[in-house]
């Protein structure tokens, strides 16, 4: 136990039971929580703190700062930069308000929403607000309810109070992120009397629990009753906060923990702090154009003591006699240069970005082709911190289930007795069929009878065989198989109020769908009642006493059920995997279902329904005597309530209650095979081949078995017939050192084949053929450890595709974690719908989640979620391309303009005697960056397109700019840095010298004069200069420009007039520049001679040097032949040689991989013993919670469970 709180005696939580008095005194938290980032009152401390750990506005402090010291303040003593930096910080402030808003909408929904509690005095539940629910209440949460707080389970309601079971189901998804439903139980000490009111107000006694701590799946803790022995709190009678009673009309419950000492409170973390990869390369800009700036300011400064010691007998000039030395005059001065060119580090690019990305996320959001209308999702943003950066992808890790497909499962097929039944072929059977080079059949995919939800099926030889067609023999096996799927299971069925419809509620999507087989086929499972399970056979309601139930857990890989037949029979119902349910099989006799050949051909039809890509349960059946049974029953029941035994099974220590459970489990019959389907997503296949041919590389990283991720590869178009497929599993590479080896050989196989490649002449050069991985979860327990790491690694990076499978959560945040440590400069996107892709979602650098069957966690831990695998595609390719593209120009941008602005100053102070004199109107200097030079550049980072949406959909390879970082690199950086200085030289030097004589009867002009011109040149010039560069232009772009040019002019003629806001060197100034012809031939000359080598240059690469946008856009917008747009990629990932990773070029040694041609044939001898499509998730808690409706039967003694 860890340290105590409020409340806690010792190493326990402590609370009284009907004691308000003692629990107040305790100082327990109350239930209100705070999810939001602020507060009235934390707001402005916090986010001033947090606005000034940003590099930027840290800077701009010390400027202001700074300007307050007369020695070397060039602003008279006034911190000049303080109302920019306040509008800065202002705005920001705003969008943290409008971000943290919704916590607190959502707080406020959550503290008002409103529960039932006991009123000890009334003895009544009256309704009260969440938020003063306090520790020690009883409550009751009804059906489809939201349970307020954690508690103690103490009685449900009963459907006979004579035979109480203490059964609930529980939704936990705000947990766990699952739909499926849990199994939860009242205490044994409680559920038969608590659920009278009298009972519970009379109710005395103590829980001693652990502390508050964050572990979801765990509770330690003991409930005294006064009178009463004391009782082991197990966790299935926990339910926690945030989670929903289901198929129970009431739940009463003992709150123990509140507030912020809930479970999902104190799990809830902030998830990991993303910076997108143009971020960091601004931070680096950052420091280097701080260093030009030390630069120049050091050159200015000893320019300037320099100066002033070789004039020291000017006197006219007044320079006076320093008391101060060389040093101290340099420190000086070197200050006054920072001041005077502190803007060289825009203060407008932080503000600029933050607008810009909200409104670009804002457009995402509104975009209708990713809306998804059957579920009225559209697309959200969660991080808009990171909306270029899905312009930079170049890594998808991505789920399966739920992800790539459906996560609906249909009963499809069906093996029984050695006959299959069920016809069409899915869209995973039919890209096998293509890859195998077979004709393709009919589809048929829609079940001929009655529609019913989770199945699917298509055969009418089931129905005349369940009439006798094919003999008595066939036909009983086909009733028992059914009743098998009709019985063996923990789902419930769930009467919706007011209607007749019929919900399965189930901890597992495969038992829904298989209980819904059942009853398409005249086996309805109707409903649940205390150790009974009720069946209509075909009109006839049957009642089955279930005896017990062996739950699955993932080392056992099946689940059993005893039951009783109306008959009085008893027979034990297993299903699982089939590795393992054959190796329960009795052993080959005289019975025709015994037989291996019987075997044999259910294990070719599971081949058969794997290679469709369906998941698959081998389905057995065992009759038991009576004697026997009673003689087990008394032993499994012994050893479950035996506490040591359970402390070794938890322990996964050899104990007595798997023993049991394997010794019953033992000479089992065969009774045939499921097959259910969970389809691809629509337009899941051309997603990832546009995906794909943008240069990216995806992988899928799955539970399912390997041959059922194979297919499901090949037909979302991940795995191709060109592609050379290697094969990694526990089987061919059993070892560290074998792996290893293998790997190794591979890698110098390959640089031999890319060397033989790179050597041939390029006319008979050819094709190099791409490369797939296929590697198992067993396989990457020690692939990712040690040596192995590197070699994977690195033979990776010549994969076209990779499949992970048997993976578990913490493997696929690994794989993230492994490419990110070893590929260089590489931005990776996580995909997936539910709670296990979690990690891996916060792992990579861009998370997405998919709003799906299995709850909200994954989207609640992404950066961006979306309703359909398809909508990504437009979410990289459009938004993503688009979005990096314009963050590209606008970093650089304001970085040029800030150059330009800064530059031109500090040339002309070098021919001032370095005296750091200042030329511009500081009306001027303060508003060039937030006014006259930022609204242009914030439309054209919003609306600017170089090419169209559906030119970027039509053309998957234009994606390629963002993942090699061609629109902001350092050569790019390089280019507009000595581009802004270069044109700074000229903007200076022309209008010093084009101005020499506009004085006054031709006098030399006024150094303001110059200013002025200067500066009108830098607004006209920065803004001409994104005029050049931007693509395309919308009617108010060209209002945007004019208006930010003459903005200027209407801040010269105020300032002009208006001394108070300038001074007398001011007056009249734009008249002056206006009234004298030079100023007029320099403003349409300078901009000409500036910026005519930018249009020049662009131009040329346009025409000579094409990219590959400019001849997508000229194909579509000419209606040309796309063999215009043959494209040599250099990039092709399965031909460069990764020079970071140390790889062998040892020779191939054959058989360490299985490399195939995409014939399924070539790996099927290593795959006979996988699991063939397995997939079945069970609650581990649901079997043991099961038995407990058990507990009412005379013929069976039973002991606490």
């Amino acid at each position: 136990m860890g340290e105590g709180t409020a409340g806690d005696a010792g190493d326990f939580r402590v609370v009284h039971l009907n004691d308000a008095n003692r629990n107040t005194e305790a100082g327990f938290c109350n239930n209100f929580i705070v999810t939001s980032k602020y507060t009235v009152a934390s707001f402005l401390p916090k986010f001033l703190f947090e606005s000034f750990r940003k590099l930027s506005n840290l800077y701009f402090l010390i400027i202001c700062i700074l300007q307050c010291i007369p020695e070397i303040s060039n602003t008279s003593g006034q911190p000049s930069t303080l109302p920019p930096l306040l509008f800065i910080i202002t705005v920001d402030g705003v969008f943290a308000v409008l971000e943290d808003h919704k916590r607190h909408q959502a707080d406020n929904v959550a503290n008002a929403s409103p529960t039932l509690v006991l009123d000890r005095e009334t003895r009544k539940f009256k309704e009260v607000s969440w938020a003063d629910v306090v520790v020690g209440d009883i409550v009751k949460v009804v059906n489809r309810g939201l349970v307020p707080a954690d508690m103690l389970v103490l009685a449900v309601s009963e459907v006979s109070a004579q035979n109480p079971c203490g059964i609930c189901y529980v939704e936990t998804k705000s947990l766990d992120g699952e739909t499926n439903m849990k199994v939860r139980s009242a205490m044994e000490c409680t559920l038969a009397s608590m659920g009278s009111v009298d009972n519970l107000v009379a109710m005395k006694g103590v829980i001693r629990c652990e502390h508050p701590n964050n572990a979801i799946n765990s509770f330690q803790g003991v409930l005294e009753l006064e009178g009463k022995d004391k009782a082991s709190i197990p966790y299935e009678s926990i339910i926690l906060r945030g989670c929903i009673i289901r198929n129970t009309d009431w739940v009463h419950g003992l709150v123990f923990n509140t507030g912020k000492d809930t479970k999902i409170m104190m799990s809830n973390s902030a998830p990991p702090s993303k910076m997108s990869s143009m971020d960091r390369s601004i931070n680096q800009y950052t420091v280097v154009l701080l260093a030009i700036l030390i630069i120049f300011s050091a050159v200015g400064a000893t320019g300037a003591v320099t100066w002033k010691s070789n004039h020291s007998s000017v006197w006219y000039l007044e320079l006076g006699v320093s008391d101060n030395s060389a040093f101290v005059d340099w420190l000086i001065m070197l200050f006054y240069y920072l001041l005077l060119m502190y803007q060289f580090v825009p203060i407008s690019l932080a503000v600029s970005m933050s607008m810009v990305k909200y409104i670009q996320a804002q457009f995402i959001q509104w975009d209708i082709t990713i809306y998804h209308p059957d579920t009225d999702t559209p697309t959200l943003v969660r991080s808009m911190s990171l909306n270029e950066e899905l312009g930079q992808i170049s890594y998808i890790f991505s789920d399966k289930t739920g992800t790539l497909t459906c996560n609906v499962m249909e009963f499809r097929k069906c093996s029984i007795g050695g006959v299959s039944y069920g016809n069409g072929t899915t869209e995973i059977g039919l890209a096998a069929l293509r890859r195998a080079g077979k004709s393709l059949p009919d589809i048929t995919v829609q079940s001929k009878g009655p529609k019913v939800p989770y199945v699917n099926f298509d055969g009418p030889e089931l129905f005349t065989d369940m009439k006798g067609n094919s003999g008595s023999v066939q036909q009983g096996r086909i009733d028992a198989f059914f009743t098998h799927l009709a019985v063996c299971h923990t789902v419930i069925p769930e009467r919706h109020e007011g209607s007749n419809e019929v919900t399965l509620s189930a901890s597992s999507p495969d038992e829904q769908a298989l209980v819904a087989g059942a009853g398409y086929f005249g086996y309805e499972f109707v409903n649940r009642s205390p150790g009974v399970a009720h069946v209509n056979v075909h009109g006839t309601v049957q009642k089955y006493e279930m005896l017990d139930v062996l739950e699955f857990n993932s080392t056992r890989k099946r689940m059993s059920t005893i039951i009783r037949h109306p008959n009085g029979r008893i027979f034990l119902y297993s299903k699982g995997a089939d590795v393992i349910i054959y190796g329960l099989l009795k052993k080959d006799g005289e019975d025709e279902s015994t037989s291996s050949h019987l075997q044999e051909i259910t294990r070719r039809h599971i081949d058969q329904y794997a290679e469709d890509g369906l998941r698959t349960l081998t389905i057995a059946v065992r009759e038991i005597e009576p004697s026997y049974y009673a003689k087990w029953a008394s032993r499994f029941h012994e050893a479950q309530n035996n506490l040591a035994e359970i402390d070794k099974r938890k322990k996964d220590l050899p104990n007595a209650v798997d023993e049991c459970m394997n010794e019953i489990e033992s000479d089992l019959e065969l009774l045939g095979a499921t097959a259910i389907e969970d389809k691809l997503q629509a337009g899941v296949p051309d997603t990832i081949a546009n995906l794909a041919c943008a240069g990216i590389k995806i992988w899928v990283l799955t539970g399912d078995k390997e041959e059922t991720a194979i297919n499901i590869g090949f037909a979302c178009q991940l795995v191709t017939n060109d592609m050379k497929l290697f094969i990694i599993n526990g089987k061919n590479a059993p070892t560290p050192e074998i792996l290893e080896s293998t790997l190794r050989d591979e890698i110098g196989a390959r640089c031999a084949d890319v060397s033989v490649y790179l050597a041939s002449p390029p006319s008979t050069r050819g094709e190099l053929r791409e490369l797939a991985l296929v590697i198992d979860g067993e396989t990457l327990m020690f692939a990712l450890r040690g040596s192995c790491r590197s070699l994977l690694a690195e033979f990776s990076q010549y994969c076209k595709a990779v499949i992970a499978c048997r993976v578990s959560p913490a493997q696929k945040a690994e794989m993230v974690a492994l490419i990110k440590e070893y590929v260089p400069g590489v931005r990776t996107l996580a995909i997936g719908d539910g709670a296990n892709d979690v990690s891996m979602i916060q792992e990579a650098h861009v998370g997405v989640g998919i709003s799906g069957q299995e709850g909200m966690q994954a989207v609640n831990s992404s950066d961006y979620a979306i309703a359909q695998f398809r909508f990504l595609q437009r979410l990289l390719l459009v938004h993503g391309r688009w979005n990096y593209r314009r963050m590209a120009q606008l970093v650089l941008y304001i970085f040029y303009k800030n150059i330009l602005f800064t530059a031109a100053q500090y040339w002309f102070t070098l021919l001032c005697g370095f005296s750091g004199q200042k030329f511009y109107l500081e009306s001027g200097t303060q508003l060039y960056n937030i006014a006259l030079t930022a609204i242009p550049i914030v439309a054209a980072s919003i609306l600017d397109q170089d090419v169209n949406d559906e030119v970027a959909m039509t053309f998957p390879k234009l994606y390629f700019t963002g993942p090699r970082d061609e629109d902001i690199n350092p050569k790019s950086f390089s280019l507009w840095v000595v581009g802004a200085i270069v044109e700074s030289l000229i903007i200076t030097f022309v209008t010093l010298h084009g101005m020499e004589n506009a004085g006054f009867h031709g006098a030399s002009p006024t150094m303001w004069l110059e200013g002025y011109v200067v500066f009108t040149l830098v607004v006209s010039i920065a803004n001409a200069k994104l005029f050049i560069f931007q693509n395309s232009f919308y009617f108010f772009n060209y209002f945007l420009y004019a208006g930010s040019v003459g903005g200027w002019l209407l801040v010269a003629l105020v300032c002009s007039h208006v001394t108070i806001l300038s001074d007398l060197t001011w007056e009249q100034m734009l008249e002056q520049a206006f009234g004298q012809a030079s100023f007029w031939l320099i403003w349409l000359f300078v901009p000409v001679a500036a910026l005519s080598y930018a249009h020049l240059l662009n131009g040329i690469r346009s025409t000579l040097f094409p990219e590959y946008w400019h001849l997508a856009k000229e194909v579509i917008k000419f209606n040309l032949d796309r063999k215009f747009l043959q494209w040599n990629d250099n990039s092709n990932a399965s031909v460069a040689v990764p020079a970071r990773l140390p790889h062998s070029k040892a020779p191939r040694k054959s058989g360490s991989v299985i490399p195939t041609n995409g014939r399924p044939s070539q790996h099927r001898t290593t795959l006979q013993k996988a699991y063939h499509g397995f997939a079945f998730s069970k609650d581990g808690y649901a079997g043991a919670t099961e038995t407990r409706l058990l507990m009412s039967r005379g013929s069976v003694t039973r002991g606490e469970v």
